[in-house]
């Protein structure tokens, strides 16, 4: 495959998700020194908002919102009753973007502390390259039910997170890996949804990416971590000291932009939400923190012992940020 020369990186991400997509962009813009392009896929993002990405973008990075036209996929039913956009990442590499070569999906609650650059000259002999899942690891994981023995899949399969994907696009249209992944989607309630139906068709046929490219909570929470035996210690201690991209997915730990979090990359993401938007507002997640005081009094909140707070981004571009509205 030739290599590009531009980083391509898609996420999904709606007026109620604008603030995190807003920071994301900007720890692009502070940390990438090479070309890259961020497409949003959402819809009812406001003027204001649109006008603030392009504040936030740089001589290396830009950003773009793409609406999704629903009425296209009205054939399309989710067996699990999830809003289509949770299946954007899956319906991007089919529907919605024309490019070949490879794309970088990252969820929209993630920020950027490396240089991506190594990904665009990376061996891609799959279709997806990603990090398996600290917590679940492997597809017969008995936290959830998932339909691995009505699949016939081997139980030790791994399984990988959904949050950072390295697609070849063109590799992708051949697999058909989109209706594929949809008619799972159609015909199981899944618990993780995109994330089980995506491991469900590929069967393990993934390539590896290294940990720290998707640090996840359960990284750093040892009692609900399962990637142990399949990460060596040394790309665990990557993932969780020097990640090249955190993942704030929903855990014990709690999100930064909600009262009460205690992620170690809490302060780094409040502290690029104050540079996007100085007003924004910390939400409440009453049943997060319920479900976080319910593991402390338990003592499952072990955390572990090389977790350090990840520190703010310093600015490596030309990017300039509207500091007042």
């Amino acid at each position: 495959m030739k290599h590009q020369s531009e980083l391509l990186i898609y996420t999904a991400a709606d007026c109620n998700y604008s603030l995190q997509a807003q920071v994301l962009l900007l720890s692009l813009s502070k940390t990438q020194t090479s070309p890259v392009r961020l497409i949003i896929f959402g819809n009812d993002w406001k003027s204001r908002d649109l006008k603030r990405l392009q504040r936030i973008s740089n001589d290396n990075v830009s950003a773009e919102v793409r609406e999704v036209d629903l009425s296209q996929f009205s054939s399309i039913k989710l067996a699990s009753k999830f809003p289509l956009a949770t299946a954007y990442n899956i319906l991007a590499p089919q529907y919605f973007l024309k490019e070949k070569g490879r794309a970088l999906y990252v969820d929209a609650d993630t920020v950027i502390t490396q240089s991506l650059e190594t990904l665009l000259t990376r061996q891609m002999d799959y279709a997806v390259s990603a990090v398996i899942d600290a917590h679940i690891a492997c597809i017969g994981s008995p936290t959830m039910w998932r339909p691995w023995r009505e699949e016939a899949i081997e139980p030790l399969t791994p399984y990988l997170n959904t949050g950072v994907m390295l697609i070849d696009l063109e590799h992708w249209r051949e697999m058909d890996l989109t209706n594929k992944i949809v008619d799972v989607l159609s015909r199981y309630e899944l618990p993780c949804v995109d994330q089980d139906a995506i491991n469900i068709v590929l069967r393990g046929s993934f390539g590896r990416l290294e940990p720290r490219f998707n640090s996840m909570p359960y990284h750093y929470l040892t009692q609900f971590r399962y990637a142990d035996f399949i990460e060596t210690d040394e790309e665990l201690h990557q993932a969780i000291s020097h990640p090249a991209i955190t993942h704030f997915h929903r855990s014990f730990l709690g999100k930064p932009w909600a009262y009460g979090a205690i992620h170690p990359g809490t302060k780094m993401w409040r502290a690029l939400a104050d540079e996007v938007d100085p007003r924004w507002k910390r939400s409440f997640d009453l049943v997060g923190y319920a479900r976080r005081r319910g593991a402390q009094f338990a003592r499952m909140l072990s955390i572990d012992s090389r977790a350090i707070e990840l520190p703010q981004l310093e600015q490596t571009g030309s990017n300039v940020v509207a500091k007042h509205e």
